[in-house]
């Protein structure tokens, strides 16, 4: 009899056991699922070009400049201005369109910035 009693209470106890075990593991995939999803979001994020231009705007606004001006003296930029804009005024109204695209280039970075500046200012207060 005492035999059965040790068996039984044995029984009740493994059995406890296993239902502790399956809800750890449920616990357990339930956080890899949230790790996976926190990974895909954040590879996802990154590989957008968006995610790029909003950490590193002013170094990838230098290199579109800089990739421009070489572009530009390869292709040599007055004969295309000349064959967009034919007549006496084609180098001035290319020189003035460079200038606008500049201004306006100059005008983003600089909104960017101040978002950015603002935005650490409310974290901080």
């Amino acid at each position: 009899m005492e035999k059965n009693r040790v068996k039984s209470s044995d029984i009740k106890e493994l059995r406890a056991r296993k239902r502790a075990l399956k809800q750890e593991m449920k616990e357990i995939q339930q956080e890899i699922e949230g790790s996976l999803a926190q990974v895909r979001h954040s590879v996802l994020d990154r590989a957008s070009p968006r995610f790029w231009v909003e950490k590193y705007p002013l170094q990838l606004a230098g290199s579109a400049l800089v990739a421009g001006f070489l572009i530009a003296r390869k292709t040599g930029s007055g004969r295309m201005a000349g064959l967009l804009f034919p007549g006496l005024f084609s180098g001035l109204l290319a020189s003035e369109l460079k200038r606008l695209v500049a201004q306006r280039a100059v005008r983003y970075i600089i909104q960017r910035i101040e978002g950015a500046i603002d935005e650490r200012k409310e974290k901080d207060l």
